[in-house]
């Protein structure tokens, strides 16, 4: 018997620091948490590196560290007082070593392009905030865009433990008709920027919400840098938009070609003397159709055609030296064949020269384009 209780005594002698360990442990643990702090939670960390609290206080040390306490919506309020009046802007928080910033990544400002998006950077100090820093981020091509503004929502996620803010905008061409739709990613933790755009034509209904439906193309093929994880979800966010639709690459060459003839012959029906014409890529649908149209007009140095096509009556032509083909006309296809002007054939005067018949109404007239020197003259 006095050994068994010698025994169980030596036991609880044993168990006794362990037992008081566990509890200054514990009320350690507690403390902390009621006055957290960097240094309160490397106390802790230090005197207790194995403790079971460890992997918590490991958590609230980082939250502490890189977690803002402010929202999209704080951070946004924050933001439209720092900024200029009339600024449009999306903000997203960051915090970095216990030290908060606020991004607000802007679509306009002084000096700011159509193809930029401005990144201005906010620190908080003593609870103060004060601009850091102004960075203007080469951003998508706006070639013929004159406006934009942010569309859709924002979201932020965190791919491989760096946070994205997510964000969209639409820019449109002077007359409305060109529409390109930008996805875009900023990473303030690295400072990765990012866009791929939709681009193509408005194709909407009346009183359409969103306020865009594109037929179009993505420009992912152009960029670089599509293997990172951001960058194809920024594809896949374009990808499984119902609003843009992809259109072939054939048409999607055609449109471009006979957006660009309208462009630089605006006045082609009316006063033009003299014409700009565009080679035609030979994927384009406008070759295609050239090949099969019937009716193709021949002289020692051209071939013709004349056809309907994407809502336009063109005028295609090869040019036998080179093999190349040309868009060497269009304009609206007419409606109503009584009433609107109608570009009822073609023929060749002689080796340049292409006769363009018209009726409207009950009169006839010609044009003739000189294929060679690009002149043109009405009677």
């Amino acid at each position: 018997m006095r050994n068994f209780l010698t025994a169980a005594l030596a036991l609880l002698l044993a168990a006794a620091p362990l037992s008081a360990q566990k509890k200054a442990e514990t009320r350690l643990y507690q403390k902390t948490l009621s006055q957290p702090s960097l240094e309160a939670f490397d106390k802790f960390l230090k005197k207790y590196p194995s403790s079971v609290y460890a992997t918590d206080i490991l958590a609230r040390k980082d939250t502490l560290l890189n977690i803002s306490p402010y929202d999209e919506e704080q951070a946004a309020r924050i933001a439209r007082d720092l900024l200029p009046g009339g600024c449009e802007f999306r903000a997203v928080a960051d915090r970095r070593k216990a030290v908060d910033r606020i991004y607000a990544l802007c679509l306009n400002g002084e000096g700011l392009g159509l193809d930029q998006v401005r990144i201005v950077s906010f620190r908080e100090k003593g609870g103060d905030w004060t601009q850091e820093s102004v960075y203007d981020a080469p951003a998508s091509d706006a070639e013929g865009m004159t406006r934009r503004e942010f569309v859709d929502g924002t979201s932020v996620a965190a791919i491989r433990g760096t946070r994205f803010l997510f964000f969209h905008y639409l820019m449109y061409s002077a007359d409305g008709v060109q529409q390109s739709y930008v996805a875009a990613a900023y990473a303030p933790q690295t400072d990765e920027f990012g866009c791929l755009s939709f681009r193509g034509k408005d194709i909407r209904g009346t009183g359409h919400v969103p306020p865009y439906n594109i037929a179009g193309r993505s420009d992912e093929a152009l960029l670089s840098g599509m293997d990172r994880p951001w960058m194809r979800l920024l594809l896949k966010d374009i990808q499984d938009n119902p609003w843009l639709e992809s259109v072939p690459e054939n048409i999607w060459l055609t449109d471009a070609a006979i957006d660009w003839w309208l462009a630089q012959n605006p006045d082609a029906l009316t006063s033009a003397t003299h014409l700009k014409f565009n080679i035609l890529q030979k994927e384009s649908s406008l070759v295609e159709e050239f090949n099969a149209a019937k009716g193709r007009k021949t002289s020692s140095k051209y071939v013709a055609a004349m056809f309907d096509h994407r809502g336009y009556t063109v005028i295609v032509v090869q040019q036998k030296d080179d093999g190349n083909y040309v868009l060497a006309w269009a304009e609206p296809e007419a409606k109503d064949h009584y009433r609107d002007r109608l570009l009822n054939s073609i023929a060749f005067d002689d080796a340049n020269t292409l006769a363009l018949s018209y009726y409207h109404g009950n009169r006839s007239f010609k044009y003739r384009l000189n294929l060679a020197s690009k002149n043109l003259r009405r009677n």
